[in-house]
């Protein structure tokens, strides 16, 4: 899925782990149960963000602070991104708002890293509590 404005992102995420408004509109923002219902959520907070039509459901998992969870990734997306990083002159790929964190200047990753980088996001992506 591509976002194209991760902080209202992040804040509806945050909305829905807290139950509190962090997108500072009088909208309510309940867990959604459908891809339909996350769908219409992104459109009110207006974030945009693309969803394929090869999602049919939506999970949410609440983490509690005593229990490890590892998010596995389809086998098909890590062996899709690695073989696009194979490719001459392939570059890997980060969002759009690194950039701003580093003073507007494209973060470069060298050729000869992007596969420890790959390697390094997924592990991060999996474990992380993200906050």
């Amino acid at each position: 899925m591509q976002v194209t404005n991760h902080e209202r992102w992040g804040n509806l995420v945050k909305t829905w782990s807290t139950g509190k408004n962090y997108l500072d509109d009088d909208n309510e923002y309940p867990i959604p149960t459908t891809v339909d219902e996350f769908k219409e959520q992104l459109a009110k907070a207006q974030v945009f963000m693309t969803v394929p039509d090869r999602f049919k459901k939506v999970k949410f998992i609440e983490q509690e602070m005593d229990t490890i969870v590892v998010r596995l990734p389809p086998a098909v997306m890590i062996a899709d991104s690695e073989e696009n990083l194979k490719k001459p002159g392939a570059t890997y790929p980060l969002p759009p708002f690194y950039k701003r964190l580093f003073n507007g200047l494209d973060p470069v990753i060298p050729e000869s890293d992007k596969f420890r980088v790959h390697a390094e996001r997924v592990g991060d992506y999996t474990i992380s509590y993200c906050a």
